[in-house]
């Protein structure tokens, strides 16, 4: 019998979910709410979470507080994932990566860039149409490979961000040195 989604073959989805149910309601909550791209209402998280819509209130309002989730309207009570709060959470945890480990993975991602451009023949993935690259049956292959560029892009970004901050930050103690 064929998967109807990705992943159905090893049933991860349902995996998932057991795993989920297994979690205490706050672990449930809090688990669903880093899955709110959208905005959701509350009995729509407190179902998802398997819980009294009282119960997903309570911990929402601490993960607000906390800001993994931001209050997107008050009537109906909606939330959606805190965007800025994962991007800083993840420029400090490349903070933590030392000076060669930082080189490293800039180099890894420099490389996969590279062959990026090689492959499409451009300089980034937004100046490329994807119809150019693929015959009908692959245009989806072409999709992905130009989504998996733009993360790419995007590591690298980050990776650049932090070495130029130690570096003006170094510069900076220098100077009062």
């Amino acid at each position: 019998m064929p998967a109807d989604e990705p992943g159905d073959e090893f049933g991860l989805a349902e995996r998932f979910s057991t795993d989920l149910d297994a979690e205490p309601a706050d672990e449930r909550v809090y688990q669903v709410a880093l899955q709110l791209y959208d905005p959701a209402g509350m009995s729509q998280i407190a179902e998802r979470a398997a819980c009294a819509p009282d119960t997903a209130r309570r911990h929402l309002k601490r993960l607000a507080d906390i800001g993994v989730v931001e209050r997107v309207s008050a009537s109906p009570l909606t939330f959606a994932r805190n965007e800025s709060y994962f991007e800083w959470r993840l420029r400090n945890r490349l903070e933590a990566l030392s000076r060669d480990e930082l080189q490293e993975r800039l180099a890894e991602l420099t490389e996969r860039e590279s062959a990026f451009r090689e492959r499409f023949d451009a300089e980034s993935p937004t100046d490329v149409d994807a119809f150019d690259h693929a015959n009908y049956d692959d245009i989806e292959t072409v999709w992905l490979e130009l989504s998996e560029w733009h993360t790419v892009r995007e590591r690298i970004d980050r990776l650049e961000a932090v070495r130029r901050d130690r570096g003006s930050e170094s510069s900076r103690e220098e100077n009062a040195a």
